[in-house]
């Protein structure tokens, strides 16, 4: 597990981890206020206790009678609403205080509410670099999940295992722990759109582009949040390349930048958004806008050392898309940065493909239904925006 910080500690570290993020001093002076509460809630008992919380309810705009006793299920919600805000803005070390403050608040007999807070500290984890004690975070969950007949924390858990077995490149692993999630009654529908994602992925490695469509899709349409949603677009995005159609994936990308992506979805997609490039324009378009790509990754990686695979994983693009157009030089830098970090973190997928870089496929037939979707990527908000250049990513 990972040690939680006191809260104001843990925000110095996610500050110097995103340095030069513009984030609000507001936003920020306003989540360090109600994480102090629920820390100085967590460490006192009675009527104390409940004016803080109260305190914190009302700082998140939710109405609470004074009458009515401060129900656990709001508090867990309020919390864990508000650490996803922090997280979205990659301060996950703020964001695992609160829910370790918000631990410590809920009691042994809450199995469900402790559950779903420990699978996104495992979450929380994972995009920190931290495999190890997000392994130990999602068994617990799987434990709890076990023991008390909860299949939404078994669910949960699944999930977990099947991402990190992806990440270290262990895709049959990976596929025993997404199958059975479509198949549980009483699984999250958060965990069912993101099993699909994670299903989209595994089709279209084994070069099913169909099937991996269809998750894709689904997860686009099942999306319940805007974050959910451009997660959903880019991946349908990246298949696009995938089967051999960057002009599509382009306009893809596009759409998905158009939707103003939390920090840690525009490394993706400025990644698969620069191979995209590479592969469909014309040289000279194509290299101005890689390079584009390149200074504005430089500006993203200072300030996202806190997600050591994402970062990764666009550096490998970006070298393969300046090897593309012709920028040796650089592309190699890139890819010397990305192996280094890609080995520190055990990251033996992307150690692989630097090996073996990915090279643009003839275009693969598509059934009429992928067709379809393809077509509807095509006319969403922002697809258009391709024609505009590297106006669209200069920002």
């Amino acid at each position: 597990m990972l040690a939680p910080l006191p809260c104001v500690e843990a925000f110095r570290r996610d500050a110097v981890s995103i340095d030069g993020v513009e984030l609000d001093d507001g936003v920020a002076a306003s989540w360090l206020e109600s994480a102090t509460r629920l820390e100085r809630a967590a460490m006192t008992r009675g009527a104390e206790r409940e004016r803080l919380l109260a305190g914190l309810l009302a700082r998140q705009d939710v109405v609470q009678f004074p009458s009515t006793p401060i129900s656990h299920a709001v508090v867990a919600a309020t919390v864990t609403k508000l650490a996803a805000e922090i997280e979205d803005e990659a301060c996950f070390r703020l964001a695992h205080s609160v829910l370790s403050a918000l631990l410590a608040l809920l009691p042994q007999s809450e199995i469900l509410l402790r559950g779903r807070v420990i699978a996104v500290q495992a979450r929380l984890a994972r995009q920190l670099g931290e495999i190890a004690a997000s392994t130990r975070y999602y068994k617990e969950v799987e434990q709890l999940g076990a023991e008390h007949s909860l299949p939404e924390l078994t669910g949960r858990a699944s999930l977990g295992f099947a991402i990190l077995a992806r990440l270290r490149g262990d895709f049959p692993s990976a596929r025993r722990y997404l199958a059975p999630i479509l198949e549980l009654e009483g699984v999250s529908q958060e965990t069912v759109n993101y099993a699909h994602h994670e299903l989209l992925v595994m089709a279209a490695t084994a070069g099913d582009y169909d099937t991996a469509a269809r998750h894709g899709w689904f997860a686009f349409k099942s999306a319940s949040t805007s974050v959910e949603e451009t997660e959903a677009l880019f991946n349908l995005a990246q298949l696009l390349f995938d089967a051999g159609y960057p002009r599509a994936a382009l306009r893809g990308f596009a759409a998905a930048m158009a939707r103003k992506p939390i920090l840690r979805h525009e490394l993706p997609i400025l990644g698969g958004a620069a191979c995209a490039a590479a592969a469909s324009l014309p040289k000279v378009a194509a290299r101005a806008l890689v390079r584009n790509f390149a200074e504005r990754l430089d500006d993203l990686v200072k300030r996202c050392s806190s997600v050591p695979h994402l970062v990764a994983s666009a550096m490998v693009e970006l070298s393969e898309a300046l090897a593309t157009v012709g920028d040796e030089e650089r592309a190699e830098t890139l890819a010397q940065q990305a192996g280094d970090l890609a080995n520190r973190h055990g990251f033996y997928q992307l150690i692989h493909r630097l090996e073996n870089p990915v090279l643009v496929a003839e275009p693969v037939p598509l059934a009429p239904a992928t067709q379809e979707i393809l077509a509807a990527v095509d006319e969403l908000e922002g697809a258009e925006l391709v024609a505009a250049g590297s106006s669209l990513f200069s920002r």
